[in-house]
């Protein structure tokens, strides 16, 4: 018997989710409650099929998981491709790979025979096929001579083989597909695995797991178009001296040593290949290897700092790890190579507000590449820079220890391990760590949070990378039941507090509740930009905070002025003034919102002592170098890395709002003013 896509997944999610209802089943996988149980009968036929236990149900109605069914994920017999129905858009990726590395006429007959299904549907699949790769302008032709071929450019071509080679490497089975369909033997990609090994050794890094897994087929399909004469040729939008002395075209010998004579431009495309792989550093990147890239980066962390309000520490830290994601970034985002971002298809709620002021600070970035950074790049550099912010001090004393391994690379494994020592305050977490990492850690733990199955005889819970807040909620139960045997919701203060006042004199109830309520259910930390714990910006400037004039004589005096009402109760020292005069003595295109709004501030300990802001608002503004003029000025007195993000955030788009600017700039009295801000 076969488990066909939706009841695979289906039964991946109770494995993770074990109190997951029918509904929440239906709305995350948009079922009908007919159809959710229809898969669950088929699951459990699979289930009695391999002799594992069945899912049942509960008498509230809920899903009973025997904890044997748990060991079935990391079982590499559920990998195996023999039992697995693939999709639709599975198999056009079959049909495209097959395309690609075969060395022989293809027909119909050699669809339906690999993809084992009817020739109306092999007929179906190569439309499919055809529709995903219409945006590389290819075309599937054929004709009795050749069979069924992909034309187009090679360059192309290529980038549409890797995508679906990728594609069926994530579905299950994958590697069992990618050996039978590109007819490679197991001692092809040992070899091509032990060199890329070598690479990584001559190159001082750690491909990800799931890079290292892949990267051997890509690397036999390549070398399989290069005997077919199938090759890249010039010009192809790559300056080969911004290549040829790197050290990953160096790298390239190693893989090709044993190869007939490959050209200079096949080289530069493996290269690329390297090049454009996510990597874990073993240690420090060497800067003076692309000291351009570097200050671009310093450009972006100083631009977020200004933009963001916020004194960075350990910067140089923060640039390395951003210069290990960002060196293989530059040649994907300018060359427009094949990227596979699937995984991340949503970015926490509380880094939204850091992402946008990301966005805002990538100019210095982009000039360097000559190209925009896309959305899903600039995700990844969101949840480093936010992953900085985090403070990662924590007591190992006394704690459960914990593992988080992620085969997704840095920006994931990072945002993963932050997930979980919020969500589990009790327990001590190693730093993040791959695949391959942890199967060869000597550290002792007690438990397991991975996104990949794995096999261990400690206790393993199997999580998703990005989480929302039900599905955390979730976890932290599952854990407290599993781990300390605490119902979490069940278990209160309160009745704690009624039982020790029924033997013991309570001298002050009141604080021993918190006491109590404490040890019980440690602070969870609070998510680092959470909107709904951070002040509006009506909160932060006040009514009675706002200057309304009609002009002043210099950028000085308007700095002055503004950071009065600041100054006046307090919020800032005479010292801070001082700073800002000395940071920004004339107009600085940093500190202003959308050419609208300056804010000029201060590192907190030049003078900070409360958090707010001020508003000095001038009818005939400042002019601007650009020939424009500056109508409003906001001083903002920062306490912390994150609390005024919120309003910094309302204050961005109240730059962006063209008609609330000019109400601004016409206002005869603050409360106008004040009213709009509150909106």
């Amino acid at each position: 018997m076969y488990l066909d896509e939706r009841s695979d997944r289906l039964l991946q999610e109770l494995l993770r989710s074990p109190n997951i209802t029918n509904a929440k089943l239906q709305e995350k996988f948009g079922l009908t409650r007919r159809q959710v149980e229809y898969s669950i009968q088929k699951i459990n036929n699979w289930l009695e099929e391999q002799t594992y236990p069945t899912i049942g149900r509960s008498a509230s109605g809920l899903f009973s998981i025997s904890p044997e069914l748990f060991q079935l994920i990391s079982d590499k017999e559920y990998q195996q491709a023999d039992f697995y129905i693939p999709s639709e858009n599975e198999r056009a990726s079959m049909i495209i790979l097959m395309l690609m590395t075969m060395t022989e006429e293809l027909s119909l007959n050699h669809f339906i025979s690999e993809l084992e299904v009817s020739k109306n549907t092999v007929l179906s699949d190569l439309k499919l096929a055809q529709s995903i790769i219409d945006g590389d302008n290819l075309q599937i032709r054929y004709t009795r001579l050749h069979g069924y071929l992909i034309e187009g450019d090679e360059w192309n071509k290529r980038s549409a083989m890797i995508t679906a080679a990728e594609r069926i490497m994530e579905s299950y089975g994958g590697e069992t597909y990618l050996k039978r369909l590109m007819h490679v033997e197991l001692a092809e990609i040992q070899k091509l695995r032990g060199q890329l090994e070598e690479v990584e050794k001559h190159l001082n890094l750690h491909f990800i797991d799931s890079k290292m897994k892949i990267l051997p087929y890509i690397l036999q399909a390549i070398f399989r178009r290069i005997e077919q004469k199938q090759t890249i040729v010039t010009p192809f939008m790559i300056d080969y001296d911004e290549l040829s002395d790197t050290k990953e075209y160096e790298a390239v010998e190693i893989l090709i040593e044993d190869r007939p004579a490959i050209s200079k431009e096949e080289r530069i495309y493996i290269a690329l290949q390297l090049l454009t792989t996510n990597i874990l550093p073993k240690q420090h990147l060497k800067m003076e290897e692309m000291p351009q890239l570097k200050q671009a980066i310093e450009q972006v962390i100083s631009n977020f700092e200004k933009k963001a309000v916020v004194q960075l520490i350990n910067k140089e830290s923060l640039i390395e790890r951003l210069f290990a994601h960002i060196k293989p970034a530059y040649y994907r985002i300018k060359y427009a190579l094949t990227t596979d971002y699937r995984f991340l298809d949503k970015i926490d709620q509380e880094y939204q507000t850091i992402h946008y002021i990301v966005k805002q600070s990538l100019t210095p970035l982009e000039a360097f590449i000559g190209a925009k950074v896309p959305e899903n790049e600039a995700v990844f550099i969101t949840l480093f820079i936010g992953g900085h912010l985090i403070d990662s001090a924590s007591n190992i004393t006394k704690k459960l220890r914990a593992v988080v391994v992620c085969p997704n690379g840095l920006s994931i494994s990072k945002l993963m391990e932050k997930n979980m020592r919020g969500l589990f305050p009790e327990i001590y977490f190693y730093p993040a760590m791959s695949i391959r990492e942890f199967e060869q850690t000597e550290v002792a733990y007690d438990i397991v949070f991975t996104a990949t199955p794995l096999a261990t005889d400690k206790k393993l819970f199997l999580v998703n990378a990005m989480m929302d807040e039900a599905e955390k909620m979730e976890l932290r139960r599952r854990v407290l039941r599993a781990v300390y045997m605490i119902n979490e919701q069940s278990f209160s203060a309160e009745a704690l507090m009624k039982t020790i006042g029924k033997y013991a004199d309570i001298k002050n109830a009141e604080k021993l509740e918190r006491a109590v309520q404490e040890f019980l259910f440690p602070h969870k930390e609070e998510p680092a930009f959470s909107a709904d714990e951070k002040l509006p910006l009506a909160k932060l400037l006040p009514q009675d905070r706002i200057i309304l004039m009609d002009k002043v004589a210099s950028w000085c005096e308007a700095i002055t002025i503004a950071a009065a009402p600041l100054l006046a109760d307090g919020s800032i020292t005479e010292s801070y003034v001082e700073e800002m005069h000395r940071q920004y003595p004339n107009p600085n295109w940093n500190i202003i919102l959308r050419k609208k709004i300056a804010i000029p501030h201060a590192e907190i300990d030049k003078g900070a002592r409360k958090l707010g802001m001020s508003m000095l608002c001038l009818r005939e503004g400042l002019p601007l170098e650009d020939g424009s003029e500056l109508h409003c000025m906001v001083v903002i007195a920062a306490i912390d890395k994150n609390a005024h993000f919120t309003g910094l955030l309302e204050l961005m788009e109240l730059a962006g709002n063209e008609e609330k600017m000019n109400v601004i700039k016409e206002a005869i009295d603050k409360e106008t003013i004040f009213n709009l801000i509150k909106g």
